[in-house]
This record gives structure tokens, sequence and C-alpha cells, in this order.
């Protein structure tokens, strides 16, 4: 394919190869070979014999994501207690208290406390200890220690900045700062920007986390004859043993993934890929110069004894075999963002809009939806079901101000009280 302005534009994915990855932080260790290996080393020298079939069947129960996080957890609680010189196994609850007092000092947030000792209850579990006297992270103590900690903090969690719609939802004129709607103006038209454009249109029709999102492929999209598709979900952080659950995909959002299909001649895997991009610049035509002019020190002399021909621009897209990563999702977010924002799509300059910038996550679509469905008047229950929240209180949290517009008050009272 040819373009006037850019030169020759090719695309093309790659044949059993995987573009180059950015080489993650850390060890690649498995990561249940790094939870077993940090739970070992904790372990006292007079510990009881552990079941190695409960170990692996505790294991086999747990996400990856879920061993990951009580991994880094661990390391730091083993790391708190050889500086302290106390024993990471068995707990003991007043270690544990001066561990989250420890914590509470650096700025940890009541939500880090709390996780924290969920992640050791579980360590407990996994080797065997509290059956028979209880989990240290039950004691009375631990559990005041941790209500103290909320009385002083307060419980606020910090969200996402939300990506909401904006455009045609945006009737009170309140969405301010970056939206679907500018972000989607801001998506290019070659194979890259097609992709971003896709991928913003599907994670926010679907309120997708971002592991829903990366896991997408082809298989899972269901056309339907009025134009909107439906996307199969067959696994969640809410649904851990695969029952699977569907999301309905607008005719806009269909369109804008069969032009990626198309574009990028993906036909099955992974629907959201990294894409190599190599810009060639034009260069003219060098004559052919002669023997007598070319300098006696010059290298390459024979190249410019032969000269070159022209050569012209050409852009190749190279489409990667692999899903994008959580940090890929977050990065392109945040790209298309500047790029709505350097063409005067929004309204942020200086460094509010850096701040802005930084706000953005990989949750920032899933929260979006969430707090435009309560602006539009729907109730928690509802949005919970649909975006497959675990409980209506996680959706009220992410729209507890728009969630008033809808309550029994608001629909009551704006009846008489006018």
């Amino acid at each position: 394919m040819a373009n006037d302005n850019t030169g020759e534009i090719v695309i093309h994915q790659l044949d059993g190869r995987a573009l180059p990855q950015r080489r993650a932080r850390g060890s690649a260790e498995p990561v249940d070979a790094r939870l077993l290996r940090t739970i070992a080393a904790a372990l006292p020298a007079d510990m009881p014999p552990v079941s190695a079939l409960g170990v692996e069947t505790a294991l086999e129960a747990m996400a990856d994501a879920t061993k990951a996080a009580i991994a880094a957890d661990l390391d730091c609680f083993v790391a708190w207690c050889v500086e302290e010189k106390r024993l990471p196994f068995p707990a003991d609850p007043e270690d544990l208290v001066r561990y989250l007092r420890h914590l509470e000092a650096q700025g940890k947030k009541p939500a880090t406390l709390s996780r924290r000792m969920a992640t050791l209850a579980s360590a407990h579990r996994l080797v065997g200890l509290g059956h028979k006297i209880g989990l240290p992270t039950d004691h009375p103590m631990v559990r005041n220690a941790l209500r103290a900690n909320r009385r002083r903090k307060g419980a606020v969690q910090r969200q996402a900045a939300p990506l909401r719609f904006g455009g045609a939802l945006d009737e009170h004129g309140e969405v301010k700062g970056f939206t679907i709607t500018a972000l989607l103006e801001a998506c290019g038209g070659d194979a890259q920007g097609l992709r971003d454009a896709a991928l913003l249109s599907v994670g926010y029709d679907a309120g997708l986390r971002v592991s829903e999102l990366t896991a997408a492929a082809v298989k899972h999209l269901e056309p339907q004859p009025n134009g909107s598709g439906l996307l199969a979900i067959p696994r969640s952080k809410t649904d851990q043993e695969g029952q699977g659950s569907w999301a309905w995909l607008s005719p806009e959002t269909m369109r804008r993934v069969q032009t990626w299909l198309v574009q990028s001649g993906i036909e099955d895997g992974p629907l959201f890929r990294r894409v190599g991009i190599d810009r060639r610049r034009a260069r003219a035509a060098v004559p052919p110069q002669s023997y007598q002019s070319i300098p006696g020190n010059t290298r390459h002399w024979q190249e410019r004894l032969r000269g070159a021909p022209a050569v012209q621009a050409k852009v190749t897209y190279t489409i990667g075999e692999l899903p994008l990563t959580r940090q890929g999702v977050c990065a392109i977010y945040r790209r298309i963002a500047l790029a709505a924002a350097d063409a005067g799509l929004v309204e942020i300059t200086g460094d509010k809009l850096f701040e802005a910038l930084a706000a953005l996550s990989t949750h920032s679509l899933r929260v979006g939806l969430t707090q435009d469905l309560f602006a539009a008047g729907e109730d928690g229950a509802g949005i919970a079901l649909t975006l497959r929240w675990s409980s209506p209180a996680t959706a009220l949290r992410y729209g507890r101000k728009l969630a008033v517009r809808s309550n029994a008050a608001s629909r009551v009272l704006s009846k008489v009280r006018r």
C-alpha cells in the first residue's frame, strides 16, 4: 500500500517470532518458586513437616497475580523481621502490631495494611500454621491496631482517574479533563492508531479490567445482526473458576475492531498486540563521483564512486504475536492522552496536565464507565452485575457522588421539591 505523504507503508506479522520485549524487572523466576523460596527461608529450623500435597493444592487454587502479590508482601515482612530480629513464622501478634506501626510510619495506606495482614494469613495457612491455635492475624490486638489505623487515617482509597465518555453523555457539563471522546479523536489512522482506538472502545464498552483486556482474543468476539457484538470473558478477577461471562460491544466499537483486524491481518489469537514501527526517511539520489574527486582518506569510497539511487520514505508496521502487557496498556492510554492535549482536544495545561496523565491507569476505563452509568441513573446492583464487580458496594465506591442523583430521595423528592 502506498501513500503520497509518507511513501510506502508496509504491514506484516511476525512469522513464529515475537517482537523484542522489554526486560521485566527482577528475576524471571516462576511465581510459585519465588513464593515457596520466600516462605522456606522464613520458616524456623524446628518447623514440623509441611504437607507437600497441601501446599501444591493451595497454590493451584490461587491466581498467579495473587501468588505474586503474596510473595512481594511477604518479602517486605521477612525483611522487617530480619532487621528487628523477630521470627516470621509463626508470627507473634505483638510483632504484627509493631509491623503495622512501622508501615504506618512509612505512610502506607489503611488498605495496604489490611492487605499485608491478609497476605500473612494466607502464608500461615499455606504452611499449615494456625489450624489449632488460630491465625495470629486474627488476634484482637491486631484487629484493634487495624481499626485504630483506619480511625487515624480514614479508609477512603485513592482511585484511578476516570476516563468517562464525555460528548453525548455529558449533559450536565461536568466531565472535565480527559475523555474517551477526546482520546478516540486523537488516535491516528495508521496501524498503531487503529489498534489504540479499538483498544479504548472495547475497554470502555465492556468495562474491562486490564487482565480481561489483554486476554481478549479474536475467538471471543461474537458479532450480532444489528452491528453490535458480544465479547466472551472466560475468566476474571471475580471468576477464578472460569465460569465465564459476556460483555456488550457497541456497533461503533465493532467497526473499530473490524478495521483493526483487517488492517493488521490478525485472524486468530490475541486481539490487542504490540505494533512495531520502523520509519525510514526519504533520501535523494547521490550521483556517482569521479575517482579523482574523492579524498584519499574517505571511507566507503566505492559507494561514492558508484553513487546511490533515491530512496523512498517507508514505514513498516510489524504486528507481534504476544498480547499487550499491563504496563503497555497504561503507556498507550497516557501516550494518547498526551496527544489529545497537544492537539487541543482537552483543556489541561502546565502542571495539571502532568498530574492528570500520572493519574491515568489501566483501571481508568472501568471507573469511567461506572461513573457514566451512575450519572445516567442506573442503580448500583445493575452496574455491579454489568461490570462484574464483586458487590454493589464496590461499584458505589467509584460512583458515590453520582449515585446520589438516582437514589430514593432524589427520585421521590424531585417531584415535589421544586
